[in-house]
């Protein structure tokens, strides 16, 4: 059971300094070659401290890096009549090519569109809220992670407050 993780999600978890999580929850992680282009690649020559992260992080923890396939973005057109990014098509099609069961992504286009293509959708606010209700973190640092995203401006404080009103369920204090 593959699982297809999009650039957002790296860096959101990267700027929190909280990317430990994804290896912790999820198995079989692949990114395509333009996430890694767009995350590591990229951010490197802008000298963003992120993309030094992401990129030990794809080393550490043996992520792979596949190419999509230009009859696997063809595919992808058939499925969807939209004009997509570069990004948006190649993990898309990638989770298509590699019958990946899940899509990792804060985009919340992205996100919509692989609702529509049936692959179940995480966020990195949903990997924090995961890793509470698996008794991984405690509350205190869970409040810290969803409060950090905000701070970063990669969650909305409105959905945020939601999250923190679920994760209270967990609190042991």
């Amino acid at each position: 059971m593959k699982i297809v993780i999009d650039t957002s999600v790296l860096i959101s978890l990267a700027k929190i300094n909280y990317m430990e999580i994804i290896a912790k929850l999820k198995s079989n992680l692949i990114l395509s070659n333009e996430v890694y282009e767009e995350a590591v690649v990229e951010g490197e020559k802008k000298d963003l401290p992120d993309a030094t992260l992401i990129k030990k992080f794809i080393k550490e923890n043996k992520i792979a890096q596949v190419q999509v396939k230009n009859s696997s973005i063809k595919g992808l057109s058939l499925k969807i009549e939209k004009n997509l990014s570069k990004g948006d098509a190649s993990i898309l099609a990638l989770a298509l090519q590699e019958n990946a069961v899940e899509i990792l992504t804060d985009d919340e286009g992205l996100a919509k569109l692989a609702l529509f293509l049936d692959f179940k959708v995480s966020a990195s606010s949903d990997l924090i809220f995961q890793s509470l209700s698996e008794g991984i973190i405690k509350y205190n640092e869970f409040d810290k992670h969803i409060k950090n995203l905000v701070l970063e401006n990669r969650l909305s404080p409105v959905v945020a407050e939601f999250y923190i009103m679920e994760g209270k369920k967990y609190d042991k204090n």
